[in-house]
């Protein structure tokens, strides 16, 4: 695989990541009184989250394609499904603690395992790929398919809401597009410029996912307590 290729999806990462913080920085200061951003009611702030979405899951795609497409290396898979499983994990327990009354039980991170699992046996199917996620999008405008009965059976177990979900439909169909984007790498032309910083926070995704939602709260909430105190 040419080092252009894993530069560019590197660098679909790191702007996912920016894009990313800049909406959580922006949730935390509505959280605290700060701003009064209409994330979640404004069809900008729908179409911004989409966007970092599709921009995450694609790269899940594209980088099963990289990795797989000439033939499955199980131990490698086998062994990013158990950091993805531990990192999902470790989110669970924390918004456990923090957020007893919402805590993730199918964040991104969860959602990211499941789809690898799915989503591997197409790996060298890009059309096949591309045509389930057709489908999937357009079943999802008539809520299609239907799993409530699946949180129905876990319901007792769950919170009543949660701080972050996303169901594997419609949001599978996004690592469906990535390995058609794989294998036709569209992206590319898009991306043939180079910022190094960006490459790097892609580089290292995980771990920024997992530790920029607790310095970004704790800067927010001792702003808060030195300005109100």
């Amino acid at each position: 695989m040419s080092n252009t290729r894993d530069s560019a999806l590197d660098l679909m990462r790191g702007i996912a990541i920016i894009m990313m913080i800049a909406f959580h920085f922006i949730y935390d200061l509505n959280s605290f009184g700060f701003a009064d951003v209409p994330l979640f009611t404004h069809w900008a702030g729908t179409a911004w989250r989409c966007l970092i979405v599709f921009l995450f899951l694609s790269a899940v795609g594209i980088s099963l394609v990289i990795a797989h497409s000439k033939s499955l290396e199980l131990r490698k898979f086998l062994k990013r499904l158990i950091y993805l499983g531990i990192a999902a994990l470790m989110v669970s327990a924390g918004t456990y603690i923090m957020f007893p009354d919402a805590w993730v039980y199918f964040g991104i991170l969860h959602l990211i395992w499941f789809s690898s699992v799915i989503a591997i046996a197409f790996v060298n199917l890009p059309k096949t790929s591309l045509v389930i996620a057709t489908f999937i999008l357009i079943g999802s405008i008539f809520d299609q398919p239907n799993l409530g009965f699946i949180s129905n059976f876990f319901e007792p177990y769950l919170p009543l809401g949660t701080v972050d979900y996303y169901p594997l439909f419609p949001w599978l169909s996004f690592v469906f597009i990535g390995i058609y984007l794989g294998h036709y790498p569209l992206y590319q032309k898009a991306l043939t410029f180079r910022v190094n910083w960006l490459e790097v926070m892609g580089k290292h995704a995980l771990i920024i996912y997992l530790t920029h939602q607790i310095i970004l709260f704790g800067i927010v909430s001792l702003a808060y307590y030195l300005l109100t105190k």
